[in-house]
């Protein structure tokens, strides 16, 4: 098809080579290779405890990279912290509810722009995403506490495009979350990846995570064991067998 070509043959954004990485003495995945295209959205699935969240946090500076090379733009950002990951354009909504729930909605927008030097740049951004997330609008004075679970996902990805990233590492965007804002969640990634947005997201549903993705891996026990398009790998009967439930 000639849009997975495209993908194929478009410039790396992000690449990982033979990453090693875990905490402290202890090594979670092994010698993962990993291409996410510029402007293209990357699906990373696999069973629970296979390692993806670590991969992530690898690439984002919150786990230990023993070997291997981590990729940002052509540059190596292998190490570098959080807040520099975050100052050169990645973002990164975590798998566990990151919101700050004593704080309105509102507060919580403008907390993903602390990085701007200039209040008034983060207030322009926020009623800019607000345009996007109408629903976000409504509830700007709502503490962020009582909010639906797909009311604070929301939440969380907004936030996290405040600083208008290049990529965004979105982990498990759709666990926990009701049918309706499961689809909502989705169609928002799809229309931020149109503007030009690249996205590698780790999904629990992988048939859904695969269906959106341009580029799709397959770990199980800290290790890549399949790669393709997203279509390859749903249309793989064996990694149907094993990892889609086919």
């Amino acid at each position: 098809m000639a849009g997975e070509k495209a993908a194929v043959e478009a410039k790396p954004l992000l690449n990982l080579d033979g990453v090693t990485a875990g905490y402290g003495n202890t090594t979670v995945v092994h010698d993962v290779d990993l291409v996410v295209p510029e402007e293209k959205i990357a699906c990373l699935v696999g069973p629970n405890g296979s390692g993806k969240s670590t991969v992530m946090k690898a690439i984002y500076g919150f786990a230990d990279v023993f070997d291997g090379r981590v990729s940002f733009d052509g540059d190596d950002v292998t190490g570098r912290s959080p807040q520099a990951s975050l100052r050169s354009g990645m973002a990164y909504v975590l798998q566990s509810s990151s919101v700050f729930s004593e704080m309105t909605v509102h507060e919580n927008m403008l907390m993903g722009g602390y990085v701007f030097d200039d209040d008034e740049r983060a207030t322009r951004r926020a009623e800019e995403l607000y345009d996007e997330f109408s629903r976000l609008a409504d509830l700007r004075e709502q503490e962020a506490g009582m909010l639906s679970g797909g009311e604070r996902r929301l939440l969380e990805l907004a936030r996290g495009l405040m600083v208008e990233p290049r990529l965004m590492l979105l982990d498990e965007p759709s666990i926990g979350l009701e049918p309706t804002y499961m689809e909502q969640v989705f169609d928002r990634i799809e229309s931020l990846n149109e503007l030009g947005t690249t996205i590698l997201l780790v999904e629990q549903n992988a048939e859904k995570g695969l269906s959106v993705a341009d580029r799709g891996y397959v770990l199980a026990s800290g290790e890549i064991q399949y790669s393709g398009t997203g279509t390859e790998l749903l249309e793989d009967e064996e990694v149907g067998r094993l990892y889609l439930g086919g």
